[in-house]
């Protein structure tokens, strides 16, 4: 399974929409473009495979495998972008007003029925079209 994970870089934190297929539109919150320092900025825009990642801090989550220069980027809950350390926080909904997730913990415990243990996704940047 291949979700699409579509970008808009703001200057204080990255949103998103995340695609998966037959499964609905889920929002993205992470840090802000940083040149890919860890802990600090959103990972490159790229295709990632995803596997199961059960830590201490984080169970029943995903983790996005080879990320270049990075470590431990998860999929996982959380409501703000202080909350992430370069994670990939996702939620049902987004306030765009305060950048901050809405039902967070459901869309993580959705996600877990619908995805298989193991898919890929493809983060690219968000497009505009004028009509």
């Amino acid at each position: 399974m291949l979700l699409t994970l579509e970008r808009s870089y703001l200057p204080h934190c990255t949103i998103g929409e995340l695609h998966v297929p037959g499964g609905g539109t889920y929002y993205t919150i992470e840090p802000a473009w940083r040149q890919n320092q860890s802990y600090v900025s959103c990972i490159p825009e790229g295709i990632y495979d995803c596997q199961p990642h059960n830590g201490k801090k984080y169970k029943n989550v995903w983790v996005l495998a080879d990320v270049p220069d990075r470590s431990f980027i998860l999929f996982h809950a959380g409501v703000r972008v202080k909350h992430t350390k370069g994670c990939v926080l996702t939620g049902k909904a987004l306030s765009e007003k305060t950048y901050t997730l809405v039902d967070s913990d459901q869309a993580i415990d959705e996600l877990r029925q619908i995805l298989p243990d193991r898919f890929q996704v493809r983060i690219v940047t968000k497009t505009v079209s004028y009509p």
